[in-house]
């Protein structure tokens, strides 16, 4: 199987990502770095250049530039007719201005390219809309924070089970006190047990508390980003329904993992901008389709 030969654009802390993304996907083969300046990334095995041109063989590029160098930068890929994923922080109105634009050109160059293709716009773009598709009538409401409000919690440690244990207080849409408590288990912990032993904790008792197993207390530590997103029925809906979704991530990290699976619909889509929504889900998953059918339906 031909490898996707991917460059990418820009070497901030996103570009850094979808580098070492793209080094780890099999898939795919880093064909450059398009910088500033040619200074070597010695931690790549890939060349570094200023101009895409200079290098070999590029099947799409991620641009992971700053919001006002994108439009620029995507021009002139297209115009080599060089497939582009891009990721600028752009919403509503802003957002569906620089889409059309960018499917104006690529129309013209006759290459696809993805638009909006980050952390947001983009991976939780796709858990808003899916929320508002089950639950029509209702709100969203998306509340982001950093992740440092995380402390460890002794009384929780102390739990038969447990190994280590962070614990934070969120708002919820209607102004309640939420505690969260992410644990790390030891092999053969009740996770049920544990569960039950920390709500009925008395620190616990005075406040809706959720408890969530992960595996590493210490990889939850890293994140810099979290993000809260609640969907609820509107009043008088007869289901009630409501969805929630609770995540701590790096926000750079995240944003090359949803650039990286973009950049494997390409060679599906047609020529035009398509934003993550224009996508089926399938085509995310590129050559690894028929195992995500397999696993995940």
């Amino acid at each position: 199987m031909k490898k996707l030969r991917v460059a990418v654009i820009g070497l901030g802390n996103l570009g850094r990502k979808c580098a070492e993304g793209v080094v780890a996907d099999q898939a795919m083969a880093l064909a450059g770095i398009v910088r500033r300046s040619r200074s070597p990334a010695s931690w790549l095995k890939a060349p570094v250049v200023t101009h895409v041109s200079d290098l070999n063989e590029v099947d799409v590029a991620l641009i992971c530039v700053p919001p006002d160098a994108t439009m620029g930068v995507v021009k002139e890929l297209l115009q080599k007719r060089i497939p582009i994923v891009e990721c600028a922080r752009l919403h509503g109105e802003a957002f569906l201005r620089q889409k059309s634009e960018i499917h104006r050109v690529a129309l013209l160059h006759r290459v696809p390219a993805v638009v909006g293709a980050g952390s947001d716009p983009g991976a939780i773009s796709l858990f808003r809309s899916h929320f508002a598709l089950l639950v029509p009538r209702g709100h969203t409401e998306t509340s982001l924070h950093t992740a440092s409000s995380l402390h460890h919690t002794l009384a929780v440690e102390g739990i038969r089970g447990v190994r280590k244990a962070l614990a934070t207080e969120i708002k919820s849409i209607g102004g309640a006190v939420q505690r969260y408590v992410y644990v790390e288990l030891e092999p053969a912990a009740d996770v049920a047990g544990v569960e039950h032993a920390i709500i009925h904790d008395p620190l616990f008792l005075t406040e809706q508390t959720l408890v969530f197993p992960v595996p590493s207390i210490a990889a939850l530590e890293e994140t810099n980003r979290g993000v809260l997103l609640e969907r609820r029925a509107a009043a008088g809906e007869a289901s009630h329904s409501s969805f929630l979704l609770e995540a701590r991530f790096d926000e750079a990290g995240l944003a090359a993992r949803m650039m990286l699976a973009a950049a494997r619909s390409l060679s599906m889509l047609q020529a035009g901008a398509h934003s993550v929504l224009d996508l089926p889900p399938g085509v995310l998953w590129g050559e690894q389709r028929t195992a995500a059918e397999k696993e995940w339906l």
